[in-house]
């Protein structure tokens, strides 16, 4: 059957409540809720204390994402639509996401919305709050420049529960690339997280972006798989789906001038 049927006795009458599918869902990640030790169960946790260890995940470096895109990519990509694969980690407790989405708008009006962290929420679906604490800027070697922003995060999973996580970025210009890790000074809800957005002039298209975009994340303990797919699988479309739509919103705008 394709929902759980709960029998109750009533007197001597038997009476049978039908739980759909869906509402099943909902009622195994209240029961997990419950059954964890999350910010909302305990209270304000103190994120000063920093985190457990100083990163499990290897770090993305800054420069370009390779990938290789098939014909089949290729085409869906003309259509407007994403290539998207997830590539989940041994034990099922995160994985590494990977998304590339063609932008109609050329890369600074891209970068415009990527950097404007201050103005996350609103526009990223879950996002419940977003905002730097720290942003600095990193003199190369070379002579080029490069941008470390810290950012306060916190997403909602489900309604009543959510993942506070403090990010530590590099802005890399001098390679159309933006690389994160945790800001492991501070306490995050997820274990373990890197990712990149990395940019480029579209192969075919005048003023189009490709854009490439990953995420690993490690996730603590046992989580159900509605929860995780949303913060790997829906996550994925979320992310580069509100950068295009953004984006070709406001074709002329430009590199927030912190950052120019």
């Amino acid at each position: 059957d394709s929902a759980y049927r709960i029998e109750t006795m009533r007197s001597t009458e038997r009476s049978t409540i039908t739980i759909p599918p869906l509402t099943r869902v909902i009622l195994l990640a209240c029961l997990f809720l419950l059954s964890t030790t999350t910010t909302c169960c305990l209270g304000k946790k103190d994120r000063s204390v920093g985190h457990p260890h100083r990163g499990l995940i290897d770090k993305l470096l800054p420069g370009k994402l390779d990938l290789d895109l098939s014909s089949s990519d290729e085409s869906k990509l003309m259509d407007e639509k994403a290539v998207m694969k997830h590539i989940e980690n041994e034990g099922g407790q995160g994985g590494t996401a990977i998304c590339v989405q063609d932008v109609n708008a050329p890369k600074q009006a891209v970068w415009n919305q990527i950097l404007g962290f201050n103005s996350y929420k609103g526009k990223v679906n879950r996002v419940l709050e977003c905002g730097n604490y720290e942003v600095k800027p990193v003199d190369q070697e070379n002579g080029s420049r490069r941008w470390n922003i810290k950012t306060k995060m916190v997403v909602s999973v489900l309604p009543g529960y959510k993942y506070e996580y403090y990010c530590d970025h590099v802005y890399a210009p001098d390679c159309d690339s933006l690389s994160w890790s945790l800001d492991y000074d501070k306490l995050s809800d997820f274990d373990d997280v890197a990712g990149k957005w990395y940019l480029e002039d579209h192969p075919k298209k005048r003023d189009c972006t490709r854009v490439f975009y990953t995420c690993d994340i490690k996730l603590n303990g046992i989580v159900p798989k509605p929860i995780k797919d949303i913060l790997t699988k829906k996550a994925l479309r979320d992310a580069t789906g509100w950068v295009k739509k953004e984006s070709e919103a406001k074709p002329e705008a430009a590199i927030p001038s912190e950052y120019a």
